[in-house]
């Protein structure tokens, strides 16, 4: 049997100083990745309390970001942009009729009423082609997005007829595992945290964290806060995502709000978005929500003829200019895989830096004591991963009883390619 050398060898290479954070993370990408600062932003967006957060400097920081919060406003620039930007909200919001200010506040439309008008008086933004495209709804805008001559010049045209409602969205995991859908920490990832950093009606933070290459969840929308008032759903999304209908089924189409979404984590880049828009009577579009689906640099995969070859734990990459720590804990080794000919996962073994010792595991993660002659486990031992309270990183070790498989019974991940 092989050595346990758990603790030991994975705190030989992982240190704290090892872990430091990068530069000090802005306001608009710590509501990206924090939960209860997400949920602030979501109390102040339906309370008619009006936000600005600066995103940096670096126009980089837009693709970057973790999620794409789709009801918060986060401006790139100098630091003193978001101030300015948030004097301009407030006045384009003063120049709406004030009635109809008073009934937008009354229904807590008053925040997406803003982010409609931005969204669709942006530079570049002409008809309806060019605002509905991924492409005009970045994580973050640039100052220069807020005109405010604009903005209120438009503000004071507005109508109880002319108002376009926003967007609430579901995300639903499915039972069925061919592409896996529901990821559970410990079982299906090296990881305590779960996969999914926030879910409300407005928007959903997804991280990709199982190794599996296709992910496949079902969404389903409506509008707020009178949720049969949309003529139709239009959606979009960014590269690696294919949108269809739900299956076995007429009515659940994209048109009338359910769409499948299939994720391809070999060529969705750092972030992939579903955007969904709500078309009123009137024709107008309102703003978006958004499922946000991350794939954190810091899992560096490798894939070899589409095919997953191995899994890197990184401690820091050029594409995570800020702290990512509220949903990724830091680990440094790297898992290479052993697949089948239908490219389900059979086995895969772990190295650390530092370390000679390679460390086998099952298709579903247990730590292999014993195998046979042809590779498949024989003897395993259930894993247990944590977070080390004193230098933040990621460990796990052995626990329970020893498992034993037959020849030929060993396990296989419950999701294939």
């Amino acid at each position: 049997m092989r050595s346990l050398r758990y603790n030991s060898l994975l705190f030989a290479a992982v240190s704290f100083s090892a872990f430091a954070s990068p530069a000090q993370t802005v306001d608009a990408w710590r509501t990206a990745v924090d939960k209860s600062a997400v949920e602030r932003a979501y109390v102040a967006y339906t309370s008619n309390v009006l936000r600005c957060e600066w995103a940096g400097e670096d126009p980089r920081v837009a693709s970057l970001m973790p999620a794409n919060v789709a009801f918060n406003f986060a401006v790139v620039g100098d630091s003193n942009s978001a101030s300015r930007v948030a004097k301009t909200l407030e006045e384009t919001a003063a120049a709406i009729d004030p009635a109809l200010r008073k009934n937008l506040e009354q229904l807590g439309l008053l925040n997406s009423t803003l982010q409609w008008l931005v969204r669709s008086c942006r530079p570049g933004i002409t008809n309806a082609a060019t605002y509905l495209s991924a492409s005009a709804h970045p994580a973050a805008f640039r100052e220069q997005d807020f005109n405010a001559e604009t903005l209120k010049a438009v503000a004071r045209t507005l109508t109880g007829r002319g108002i376009a409602l926003p967007v609430r969205v579901k995300v639903e995991y499915l039972d069925d595992h061919v592409p896996l859908s529901k990821a559970e920490p410990c079982v299906d990832y090296p990881d305590i945290m779960p996969e999914e950093t926030f879910s409300n009606p407005f928007g959903t933070a997804i991280v990709l964290r199982a190794p599996e290459r296709m992910r496949r969840f079902r969404l389903s929308a409506s509008t707020y806060p009178f949720p049969d008032k949309a003529a139709k759903y239009v959606w979009r999304a960014t590269r690696g995502v294919k949108i269809r209908p739900w299956p076995m089924t007429l009515a659940e189409v994209p048109d009338r709000g359910f769409a499948e979404i299939t994720v391809d984590a070999a060529s969705c880049g750092v972030r992939a978005d579903v955007f969904v828009f709500a078309q009123m009577a009137n024709g107008l579009y309102g703003p978006p929500s958004v499922v946000s689906i991350y794939n954190p640099p810091l899992a560096k995969r490798t894939y070899v003829k589409g095919k997953l070859k191995s899994i890197s734990y990184l401690k820091e990459a050029k594409n995570v200019p800020y702290d990512i720590g509220p949903i990724w804990a830091p680990r440094e080794w790297k898992d290479d895989f052993a697949l089948s000919s239908k490219g389900r996962i059979v086995s895969f073994t772990r190295t650390i830096p530092g370390s000679f010792t390679e460390e086998p595991f099952s298709a579903i993660g247990e730590l292999v004591l014993s195998m046979s002659s042809s590779g498949m486990p024989l003897v395993t031992k259930k894993v247990e991963y944590f977070i080390s309270p004193e230098t933040g990183a990621l460990g796990y070790r052995p626990v329970g009883d020893e498992k034993k498989y037959r020849l030929g019974e060993s396990p296989f991940r419950r999701s294939g390619e």
